[in-house]
């Protein structure tokens, strides 16, 4: 199986049934919530299917490591989700158990898992605190001005690539599923708006229908997605994406890749500018 073979819908029942949540046990995390009924399984499973494909390099925890962290600080893996067992880690991502054991290890040291023992027992996400806007905050005010514009722009080329591609690719459907991603109107809730804006531009490099392309997202969105998301926190900044997405829905339903990509670096660079200013406003950055 190739990279992109992985993609496809039919290579993810294995990894879907993998991940479905178990029952609720006394001391296990919550189960993850149930998700919305219109929201459609598609992308969730083609950008999961890259997340578990088979690795390049067999033999390094390291790698199986950093892919499941990604997952899981892009919010690809959800709070309280359960993982697939060591034996069918190791079979998805064709390394040893024992490889595949030590990457979990890892995780947990770095807060990223729970693990319950027992007959309904298994690894959990736990994924918190990752919008938090104190902890956002500091981060941008460690940050060089230098720095921030290196990781957006590296956001920017990547994530305008995947609108062009995904606008020769989506089908009506898939623009249905995008559309239903944002939140309602008259929604002005911080947390509502983060989390489909990360889900959309996921959604979106699935459409891309390449393992490669969604892992860079996936890694991307881990790195510096929660930051990129702090304009969302103002209802000015909110019904400014929801124009820039509205005209990235018409690109895609049109086929037109050039209006794609211009939809997409519209409102990064809105959120790169306002990021910009924040961090302008603060004396202590360097």
């Amino acid at each position: 199986m190739t990279a992109d073979d992985a993609v496809r819908p039919a290579a993810t029942t294995a990894t879907a049934a993998a991940t479905a949540p178990a029952p609720g046990t006394r001391g296990a995390p919550a189960s993850p919530p149930a998700r919305p009924a219109r929201r459609s399984a598609r992308h969730g499973t083609r950008t999961r299917s890259a997340i578990f494909a088979p690795l390049e390099e067999v033999g390094r925890a390291t790698q199986v490591e950093q892919r499941l962290a990604d997952a899981i600080r892009s919010g690809v893996l959800r709070d309280g989700e359960r993982l697939p067992s060591e034996a069918e880690l190791a079979a998805m991502l064709g390394v040893a158990t024992v490889t595949a054991r030590e990457a979990l290890v890892a995780l947990r040291s770095a807060g990223l898992i729970a693990t319950v023992r027992g007959r309904n027992g298994g690894s959990y996400v736990t994924r918190v605190g990752v919008h938090d806007v104190a902890a956002q905050t500091a981060r941008l005010r460690s940050m060089s001005l230098v720095e921030l514009h290196d990781r957006g722009t590296l956001h920017m080329v990547l994530l305008t690539g995947c609108a062009e591609v995904a606008a020769e690719r989506a089908d009506a459907g898939d623009v249905d599923v995008l559309e239903s991603l944002l939140p309602a109107p008259g929604d002005d809730d911080p947390g509502h708006w983060r989390h489909a804006d990360a889900e959309l531009y996921l959604s979106l490099a699935a459409l891309s229908q390449s393992a490669r392309m969604t892992r860079q997202v996936v890694a991307l969105e881990a790195d510096f997605g929660a930051l990129l998301r702090q304009p969302l926190g103002t209802a000015a900044f909110q019904e400014f994406t929801r124009a820039c997405h509205t005209e990235l829905f018409a690109a895609l339903r049109a086929h037109d890749g050039d209006a794609a990509r211009g939809a997409v670096r519209r409102q990064l660079g809105g959120a790169l500018d306002a990021l910009a200013l924040l961090h302008a406003a603060n004396p202590d950055a360097p």
